[in-house]
């Protein structure tokens, strides 16, 4: 198994672009990043609305195994995928949610982060739409595990028909929001922790070729 190998699951409902987000970030991690990377992704029964989840799985070394062993990052954008995901997530995880994922009666370990994503892609953004990009820009913010260039032009290059502009703005939102606080969050204790001002997760691989 190649020791450089770093796993990360994306969990949310159809419509949220779960699938596209997966389809991105191998590509980014591939073509512009030139590292080895493998996406894989499942569906509920429903179209949209339903269960939808993305595994990607990045080395800079070929890959051995295509399938998630032991997530070291899992991020998700609905409750449903929190409950499945993230609930029994192992401490040491990196665990990323929307914060209208979260039970109220959750404890928060030190590798838990919770943001804005949906509130904030609304208001800097107008709509939704973008929430998975933004979710994006949050994942390699906190992680280093893709380079903001690559994504940048992987980005760019998937919604070059479709407001590229749009997406590259929710791209660096979330990168942005992954060092400091969103400017109208309330300093309210948790939020005060979740949001400190250096919270970029130190992960254990650097990923250079």
């Amino acid at each position: 198994m190649e020791s450089n190998r770093y796993e990360i699951r994306i969990g949310g409902t159809g419509g949220q672009g779960i699938i596209t987000t997966g389809i991105i970030m191998g590509e980014a991690a591939t073509v512009y990043d030139h590292k080895y990377a493998v996406q894989t992704q499942s569906y509920g029964p429903e179209a949209r609305g339903g269960s939808s989840k993305t595994d990607v799985i990045i080395s800079s070394e070929p890959i051995d195994y295509p399938k998630v062993i032991q997530p070291d990052c899992i991020a998700v954008l609905s409750r449903e995928a929190f409950r499945s995901y993230g609930m029994n997530a192992d401490p040491a995880v990196l665990l990323i949610a929307d914060e209208g994922c979260v039970e109220a009666d959750v404890s928060y370990g030190p590798n838990f982060r919770i943001f804005p994503i949906c509130q904030r892609t609304i208001d800097v953004l107008g709509g939704v739409m973008a929430t998975n990009v933004t979710l994006f820009g949050i994942i390699i913010g906190l992680t280093g595990i893709i380079s903001l260039p690559a994504a940048e032009i992987a980005v760019a290059t998937r919604f070059a028909s479709r407001k590229p502009e749009y997406n590259l703005k929710a791209l660096r939102l979330g990168y942005e929001m992954a060092y400091k606080p969103a400017p109208e969050a309330e300093d309210d204790g948790r939020r005060e922790d979740l949001f400190s001002k250096d919270i970029r997760w130190k992960t254990p691989i650097r990923l250079t070729l």
